[in-house]
């Protein structure tokens, strides 16, 4: 009987240093099971921050493997593209997606870097069709087709063989618009699996080249005193001619401006908001021509009207789904009830797309946002826009990257007089609402896991707080703009989402609907 434990104890011990220590290959490691520990060597094909800093991806001569952490960042590891590196870490499935995990707080957990540089791993050629196949999933692969159907981050290609899914990853900064059913693209891209569909993903823009044979339409213009601003789909050519390719039927426009390719800014008179204008022989950087695109100018784009929502710093992770699509579609019909213009944004923030927009409107990022962004978002607010942040109780980090919505934010918001605390608030109906007209007619407001808010300025006004009297919705102002922050993403969000995803309904509970109306009028005042 001893010697059987004994004998069962050094197969043991003898499997555990094997699996620590002796370096396998990935297509071996990927037929283990969960929790399994190994250490693969191979080179990098994504490195981390593309698609997250908590994620990248390496491929030796037999397969590929996507590398994951829930608490490490590791962008701080020097770790670049076509890196040799070794790993020493545990599989696990994830969503169907197999991954090599490593815990920070696991001692035999590592990642050594072997050669800089080491060699560019090119492409395996594939079908459409076998981007649904197993065998494939964590290398990279090279594709073609036609787009079948876009259906924004989702969109179906196929070459003949079969329909294959191209996944375009939010923080690559992508513009899932680019894609129009019909068109012809070439990707190359990383494969992985989420639930029952499997995906290649490409890395960045330079992953993708597609057709374009369709002309440049116009997405969205707002008016700002005597400016008419118009955000164009694509990047388009400056060939534009007052009188003649830019036109309006009143003979009112005084000068114009193209910005960054994308904007075109026209400054009038006295800009009326009954006229039309007239854009002929508009063309994007292909030459593709629009010949005629007009706008009936209307006083319901006045910018104070048009509100934006922030899609771009994952508000899709994990469990999440906060957007009008989705988790906030409640929110955003609200908006377009009140008479105000919706749309979102999932590219990279700049200054010239916020000046678009009277009010922005971030619910609850798991990604952070970059120097530039930051810069332009308190350049916006300080000119006049009118900012609503919505966070959540500390460590909800929902992707793992080590980013929950309180880091995110306490990035900037103490340039507005306040940090979010990071603790866990639970009350229903929270007990302290203060008179403002924010809390006009609000009697019941509740709270489900979320942040209390540190004041650091005299002049900030505390609207609601809890039953110890910690500030959970506060108000102030920043230059010329008003900023508003709430520390739960609950009260707005109506239960809707992805296929999965388990939300709450905190928009039909209490008075939580009417104080996002009241914070919307508040604005536009």
């Amino acid at each position: 009987m001893k010697k059987s434990v004994f004998l069962f104890m050094f197969l043991t011990f003898t499997i555990f240093i094997y699996a620590f220590s002796d370096v396998i290959t990935i297509e071996k490691a990927r037929t283990f099971k969960d929790l399994t520990p190994v250490t693969v060597e191979g080179v990098v094909t994504l490195e981390p921050g593309p698609f997250d800093i908590n994620l990248f991806f390496i491929q030796d001569d037999t397969a590929g493997l996507n590398v994951y952490s829930g608490n490490m960042d590791f962008s701080k590891f020097d770790i670049e593209r076509n890196d040799l590196i070794r790993i020493t870490g545990y599989l696990w499935k994830h969503k169907m997606n197999l991954e090599l995990v490593l815990d920070k707080d696991n001692e035999k957990h590592s990642i050594e870097i072997l050669e800089k540089n080491y060699k560019e791993i090119e492409p395996i050629n594939i079908k459409t069709v076998d981007i649904n196949e197993e065998k494939y999933e964590g290398i990279l692969a090279h594709t073609e087709g036609k787009v079948i159907k876009a259906m924004g981050q989702e969109i179906l290609i196929d070459d003949g063989t079969g329909e294959g899914i191209l996944w375009i990853r939010e923080n690559t900064k992508i513009d899932p618009m680019n894609f129009k059913e019909g068109i012809d693209v070439e990707v190359t891209g990383v494969m992985a699996q989420y639930l029952t569909k499997r995906e290649i993903q490409p890395r960045s823009i330079e992953d993708l080249k597609t057709e374009d044979i369709f002309p440049p339409e116009i997405e969205f213009y707002s008016i700002d005193n005597n400016i008419l601003s118009i955000l164009f789909n694509e990047e388009i050519i400056d060939n534009f001619k007052l009188n003649k390719t830019i036109r309006d039927n009143k003979n009112n426009i005084k000068n114009y401006e193209l910005i960054n390719n994308k904007i075109l800014k026209i400054e009038y008179e006295n800009l009326p908001v009954d006229s039309k204008l007239m854009l002929r022989f508009v063309q994007d950087m292909n030459e593709n021509k629009a010949n005629i695109l007009s706008i009936d100018i209307s006083e319901k784009n006045i910018k104070k009207h048009n509100i934006l929502f922030d899609e771009s710093h994952s508000q899709t992770a994990g469990n999440s789904d906060w957007t009008i699509t989705g988790g906030y579609s409640d929110f955003a019909d609200l908006a377009k009830k009140m008479g105000l213009n919706v749309k979102n944004e999932k590219i990279h923030i700049k200054k010239d797309i916020l000046d678009l927009f009277g009010i922005f409107i971030i619910p609850e990022p798991n990604g952070p946002f970059f120097a530039d962004e930051i810069e332009a978002l308190l350049e916006w607010v300080k000119d006049g826009g009118n900012l609503f942040i919505i966070a959540d109780h500390g460590g909800a980090d929902r992707n793992g990257n080590g980013w929950d919505a309180v880091r995110v934010f306490n990035e900037f918001t103490e340039n507005f007089g306040f940090l979010f605390e990071g603790d866990d608030l639970e009350e229903e109906p929270l007990k302290n609402v203060y008179k403002h007209e924010i809390t006009e007619n609000i009697q019941n407001i509740g709270v489900w896991n979320g942040s209390s808010i540190n004041i650091l300025k005299k002049d900030i006004e505390v609207l609601i707080s809890d039953i110890n009297k910690k500030p959970y919705l506060i108000s102030t102002v920043y230059g010329k703009g008003k900023v508003i922050a709430i520390g739960d993403s609950s009260p707005f969000d109506d239960g809707t989402g992805a296929t999965g995803n388990i939300l709450h309904d905190g928009w039909s509970w209490g008075d939580d609907a009417i104080l996002a109306e009241n914070i919307l009028k508040y604005f536009l005042k």
